[in-house]
């Protein structure tokens, strides 16, 4: 029997990036995968969050490759090989149905945040695979193309039989990490999901999704347009582009590579749930936008495409004797704001620390020295997901979305400015400031007002004064980038606040 001391399964970019580090601090690790690499993957975009997160675990856990990983700039002067682009702008523009002009009513609905690095898109199959050829690179033991058939909690050790091809192999281990993302293999081992109906949340949402090449340039489309005048701190090409519209929204990023990952998410409370085909689907909302329409036309899907079901869920519990989960097994929220890879760094830094300060010195391997953990994560669940929410349903009015979206960006930058990236297991320093009770409640009482705002047909102008006026002075000591202010004309060049 082989025998580690901390065993991670599932070999996504958090769990290998989790395995490498728990690898660097000392520990005998083991990772395991069910298939092999390279694969395909979303979660492909990084943020603010997660460039810097990164970049200061490779300095705190002396892993070089890390910082090498963490932007596009610095993937490419290290010349790593790894297909990627660019993200220096966070980009959204609100469609209305059946719209051919990029003006509405003279307003071009837009709204721009440059990023203070250029962080990268990454191309998940290259970036999955070089994840765990550096973490085997600092010791860990990978086994791939092997399948989980039962783990055995005991008081003493984990027993976790497994199968590589027509080989059994029997693992030993003194704790396991849940890195298999939905369907988490602890998750269905004490039957924990929570799913549907039983959500305590009111996020519902689904996603079709698929990868393309030839898509068109949304800047030309842009200038093609009399009223245009470009005010943006950088090219469109290199951004997240978020093309949205009243019951969901398009994620546009594109590789460097010629692909271009598009999906098209959807609000079930709008578009419920239907047995319609995928690409049938896609295509079928899209040509009612004929802008995003016109940026599809002559592209075509180099994969299949695919159609979610609700993509929320949560474990009841996320951590347990001698298990953990990491953030994508333990819930499922929206690619909105892209806080995936994100949490999963967060994640790693707070697991690192607990099993380093307060697991393995003392021997103690039950559930209630890891209950922090479980908080921090179910805290930003629901702070995220109550976010998320209300952006699905801001997209009906673009007054009301330009300044409900700026408390996204409220919520990073004030974990940034207030250390977040260097705090590991600190439940005052949380995803999106969900651990700060004045900025949660502040956001609490503007997002009660998008739910009343998202029955009307037009919100007023005094509502939308009121709206500015909260969010220049109720929020000024989380607002970084002067939104409200007419004059930055909803344009919002890179600020440094960490």
């Amino acid at each position: 029997m082989k025998k580690y001391d901390i065993v991670v399964i599932g070999s996504g970019l958090g769990g290998s990036a989790c395995a490498l580090v728990l690898s660097k601090l000392g520990y005998c690790v083991a990772l395991i995968e069910r298939g092999s690499h390279p694969r395909f993957a979303i979660g492909e975009s990084a943020t603010p969050v997660t460039s810097k997160k990164i970049q200061h675990l490779g300095k705190i856990y002396g892993i070089p490759e890390f910082d090498e990983f963490s932007t596009y700039d610095k993937i490419k002067s290290s010349n790593l090989d790894i297909d990627c682009g660019p993200k220096e702008l966070f980009h959204y523009f609100i469609h209305e149905k059946g719209q051919k002009k990029i003006s509405h009513n003279g307003i071009i609905p837009e709204f721009i945040v440059q990023t203070p690095e250029v962080d990268a898109q990454y191309f998940r199959s290259d970036s999955d695979e070089y994840m765990v050829k550096i973490a085997r690179k600092y010791g860990v033991t990978y086994f791939e193309n092997t399948s989980v058939e039962n783990i055995d909690f005991n008081s003493d050790s984990v027993q976790i039989s497994c199968q590589k091809q027509n080989e059994s192999l029997e693992i030993d281990a003194q704790f396991v990490i849940d890195g298999t993302g939905f369907r988490s293999i602890i998750g269905e081992k004490y039957d924990l999901k929570v799913q549907g109906d039983d959500l305590n949340i009111q996020l519902k949402s689904r996603s079709i999704f698929s990868h393309f090449k030839n898509v068109g340039d949304f800047e030309e489309k842009l200038k093609a347009d009399k009223g245009f005048i470009d005010k943006s701190p950088a090219p469109r090409a290199r951004a997240t582009q978020h093309h949205c519209f009243d019951g969901g929204w398009v994620w546009i990023i594109p590789f460097e590579n010629g692909v271009t990952s598009i999906g098209l998410n959807l609000d079930i409370d709008k578009y419920p749930m239907n047995d319609m085909d995928a690409e049938d689907e896609f295509w079928s909302v899209i040509e009612q936008y004929p802008i995003i329409m016109d940026l599809l036309i002559n592209s075509n899907n180099v994969r299949p495409f695919v159609k979610t079901g609700r993509m929320q869920y949560y474990n009841k519990e996320m951590v347990g004797d001698r298990w953990a989960m990491l953030p994508a097994s333990a819930y499922g929220l929206d690619a909105w704001f892209s806080t995936g890879l994100a949490s999963s760094f967060i994640a790693i830094h707070r697991l690192a620390d607990i099993l380093n300060e307060r697991v393995f010195p003392g021997k103690r391997f039950s559930r209630d020295i890891l209950l922090d953990y479980e908080l921090a994560m179910k805290k930003e669940y629901l702070h995220a997901s109550k976010m998320v929410h209300g952006m699905y349903k801001s997209f009906k009015h673009y007054d009301v979305f330009k300044h409900y979206c700026s408390l996204c960006f409220m919520g990073a930058e004030s974990f940034l400015a207030n250390n977040g990236i260097q705090k590991g297991m600190d439940l005052s320093s949380l995803l999106l400031n969900a651990g700060d009770p004045n900025f949660v409640n502040k956001f609490g009482e503007i997002y009660g007002k998008v739910m009343t705002w998202s029955s009307w047909d037009s919100v007023v102008g005094g509502e939308i004064e009121m709206l500015n006026q909260y969010i220049r002075e109720e929020m000024a000591p989380y607002n970084f980038r002067n939104f409200g202010d007419p004059n930055m004309h909803g344009m919002h060049p890179k600020v440094s606040v960490c």
